[in-house]
């Protein structure tokens, strides 16, 4: 059976930020995190693409200084909000897992 997860817009504080949440898969518990990035919302595990770490060190910090990547705080390693892609560090060309997402008039459903 699909686990959902329901997260209300007015979460986002601006644009970009994100929510973190967490959810069961394999009977343990895993992490993921909305991105709100140029008005437009994208899902993702919570999980590098080098060495299977969480991405935040700080609790839902995921974008880099200038907020236009979100970065591993591991190893530095740089991917873009909108694909998941990384295009810098130990796992470039490597994407982030994508989950899906739908997205209603004032809340988002994270389907796992």
């Amino acid at each position: 059976m699909d686990n959902q997860i329901f997260i209300q817009k007015d979460s986002f504080t601006q644009d970009p930020s994100t929510v973190k949440f967490t959810f069961l898969e394999g009977g343990k518990d895993q992490s993921g995190f909305v991105v709100l990035f140029e008005a437009k919302y994208y899902a993702y595990k919570n999980k590098c693409q080098h060495l299977g770490v969480e991405l935040d060190w700080d609790n839902n910090e995921f974008f880099e200084e200038e907020e236009k990547f979100i970065v591993c705080a591991t190893h530095g390693a740089l991917y873009e909000p909108s694909s998941g892609k990384c295009i810098m560090g130990p796992c470039a060309g490597k994407n982030l897992e994508i989950l899906n997402l739908k997205v209603l008039e004032d809340k988002l459903i994270v389907t796992i």
